[in-house]
């Protein structure tokens, strides 16, 4: 698992390269705890290039949502490849995360 980040003006961005497992999932996790502590308005997911996720990935992504909801930073996922979507949609997290089809779309939701 690689993670890059992006500093915008509209938002802390986390590429993810590779797969998101059990044992790659705390670098993500502790990543979003990194992201938490600098002054975000937005937390933005890239998952262009993760071509995998586990259960416990998805874990790392529902335990913060309450604290990102609690401090009002919205988590928008984009760039999800059709497994990874499906994987989401099949779980219903779809209903309950923004994932959007690319950045362009999560600058949209801006507005």
């Amino acid at each position: 698992m690689k993670i890059e980040i992006e500093k915008e003006p509209q938002a802390y961005i986390l590429r993810l390269e590779g797969e998101m497992d059990a044992s790659t999932c705390l670098e993500v996790d502790k990543a979003i705890e990194e992201a938490l502590l600098s002054p975000i308005s937005q937390l933005w997911i890239d998952c262009q290039r993760l071509t995998y996720i586990s259960s416990a990935g998805l874990g790392v992504f529902i335990s913060h949502l309450g604290t990102l909801e609690s401090l009002h930073i919205p988590l928008v996922l984009y760039g999800l490849n059709d497994h990874v979507r499906n994987i989401f949609e099949l779980l219903g997290l779809h209903m309950i995360m923004t994932i959007v089809p690319s950045k362009q779309e999560a600058v949209l939701q801006l507005r």
